[in-house]
């Protein structure tokens, strides 16, 4: 992060966990439910949800998850807010986006093929990724890392990025960031870091889960 980044005021906090049947959602925030395994059910707001593995949601507050499989939530609160009881941190980071309000959030999966790798990019707006399967090797701004299944990530946007399918099959992550109200509707965040990077193939297949508007 920037000197410049760290002086902007923290507006959110996005926290990713891995949760089990019982946990019930807090009554607060923006939430986003990913079933990675078996079967999950939101319950106690109305109609249930169900959700099979690989899907997700934006979860009413206040529910209740019950099934029999293994869920990922991310969270969209406040800097201070309290954390999801009965839930396991895996990553959690305070956002700082270089924009007004009203804020997108904005759930999503990316799926690249063996091999492939993306055009030196940014974002519109920063988020967590976590690897659903498969292997990458992120160079994200300074740092190299590789990123194994269940690795959970963070991009500001403004760090440039290329993700490289190095695991010898397809790979896919769940994504979830605040971006800038104009893209609501599935509009791309995508920025690459020059006209040489823009002519690129982006080589990854996108599913939109959901978003939803925030405040600011």
């Amino acid at each position: 992060m920037t000197s410049t980044q760290s002086a902007i005021p923290a507006k959110f906090r996005l926290t990713v966990y891995d949760a089990a049947p019982g946990v019930t959602l807090p009554a607060s925030g923006t939430l986003f439910v990913y079933a990675l395994s078996g079967t999950i059910v939101l319950e106690g707001t109305g109609e249930p949800i169900t959700l099979g593995a690989d899907e997700g949601v934006f979860a009413p507050l206040g529910a209740r998850i019950t099934g029999d499989g293994a869920a990922w939530i991310y969270g969209v609160d406040a800097p201070d807010a309290p954390f999801v009881e009965g839930a396991d941190i895996v990553r959690s980071e305070l956002l700082r986006p270089a924009f007004d309000g009203p804020y997108l959030v904005r759930a999503d999966r990316i799926e690249s093929q063996a091999g492939a790798a993306t055009p030196r990019h940014g974002h519109r707006g920063p988020g967590i990724r976590r690897l659903i399967f498969g292997r990458i090797r992120g160079e994200i701004g300074d740092s190299v890392e590789r990123i194994d299944p269940g690795t959970a990530w963070f991009e500001t946007g403004t760090d440039m990025v290329i993700g490289t399918n190095i695991g010898g099959s397809n790979a896919a992550f769940v994504r979830v960031m605040v971006l800038p109200s104009e893209l609501e509707g599935g509009k791309t965040s995508f920025m690459a870091a020059d006209a040489i990077e823009a002519t690129k193939p982006r080589s990854v297949q996108n599913r939109l889960f959901g978003e939803v508007m925030v405040a600011g």
